[in-house]
């Protein structure tokens, strides 16, 4: 608990101010429910000096975090309060923001049809007022939303557009996950070298600003190109990393695939029983996820391994499970890619 007597000494503008620093810097470490209650003292702070501005950024980081917890409701009724107050008050970047952070969460549970017209909207308020990390941010969401539709040229272009409106603004952190996802088309498109460029770019960026979500992912994900090189150590090496970010900061997304990767390698080398056991852990860690997006990828290496074992009735299940969760949050790219395979099997 905090003691009522720190809350109201915290209330004037520079204790607001120096709440909100603290705050994204444990959003920033993944310490998600201290986060949380560095945003809300902000935002306390903030009313009780007025600042309406500092009121509606603190909503949304509060949204934010709630959002990385898998909290959603919540999150969406604190970024559409944020978005209130910016609109009421005319702050038209606040709201812009606001817009973005909907898309966010709207997008975190799958419902991507609904996310993309509130990243156009956050995109062209961007443009508008200017504000290049906004600008920057949108492009990125958008480029996600193509990406898994298999638009990937053009989600590449986006990417490429919100690393510069990144660099304009001089935020590192977003830098890093354009970084990333520049480091994931490039893998989908088999730019192997490309791929291992980008996710150790983001590494770099990732390590200097001590930021352990991010770094679980580049790590995570810069396994697949070392696979593709023949560099297996390596990706070994770096799965290992990536578990012990994830693990820091309960990043249970990640930790699946972790179980994932592993199972995927186990059938590689002929050890069925231990990848077995991998993606059934990993299908236990991935239950109540946002979006069927990580179990279609476990569906996809269960139904291999099925087919490596000899037993097509229980891989074209899998095949379709996976198929069918791909198809379910629009990652249309992902679910033709299971398809093709399943159609080979029946050959």
């Amino acid at each position: 608990m905090v003691d009522a007597a720190v809350t109201r000494r915290a209330a004037g503008t520079h204790d607001a101010h120096g709440l909100s620093e603290r705050a994204a810097q444990e959003e920033g470490l993944g310490r998600w429910d201290a986060a949380a209650r560095l945003y809300a003292l902000t935002f306390r702070a903030s009313v009780m000096d007025r600042d309406l501005g500092a009121a509606a950024d603190a909503l949304r980081g509060q949204a934010r975090v709630r959002n990385q917890q898998r909290r959603h409701e919540e999150a969406e009724e604190l970024a559409l309060l944020s978005l209130e107050i910016a609109e009421r008050n005319e702050l038209p970047q606040a709201a812009a923001r606001a817009l973005n952070v909907l898309g966010v969460i709207r997008h975190s549970t799958g419902d991507w049809a609904g996310a993309r017209p509130l990243y156009a909207q956050a995109l062209d308020r961007a443009l508008d007022l200017g504000d290049d990390d906004l600008a920057g941010l949108a492009c990125q969401n958008a480029g996600v939303i193509a990406h898994h539709r298999g638009e990937l040229y053009d989600a590449r272009t986006l990417y490429l557009e919100s690393i510069g409106s990144f660099v304009r603004s001089g935020n590192s952190v977003n830098c890093m996950n354009a970084y990333h996802n520049l480091g994931i088309v490039s893998v989908y498109l088999g730019e192997w070298l490309e791929a291992e460029v980008f996710f150790s770019r983001g590494i770099e960026i990732g390590e200097r600003t001590s930021n352990a979500p991010g770094l679980a992912r580049l790590y995570m994900n810069r396994s697949h190109p070392l696979i593709q090189v023949d560099e297996l150590s390596r990706a070994i090496a770096t799965v290992n990393r990536a578990e012990e970010e994830a693990r820091m900061v309960e990043d249970r997304a990640t930790l699946a695939d972790v179980e994932r990767f592993r199972g995927m390698l186990a059938r590689m080398e002929g050890r069925v029983a231990e990848a077995e056991s991998h993606l059934s852990r990993a299908l236990a860690m991935s239950e109540g996820e946002g979006t069927g997006f990580v179990r279609g990828g476990i569906f996809w290496e269960l139904a291999r391994l099925r087919a490596g074992q000899d037993r097509p009735g229980d891989a074209r299940s899998f095949y379709g499970r996976a198929a069918a969760a791909f198809g379910a949050v629009g990652a249309r790219y992902y679910e033709r890619a299971v398809t093709g395979e399943l159609e080979a099997l029946a050959r």
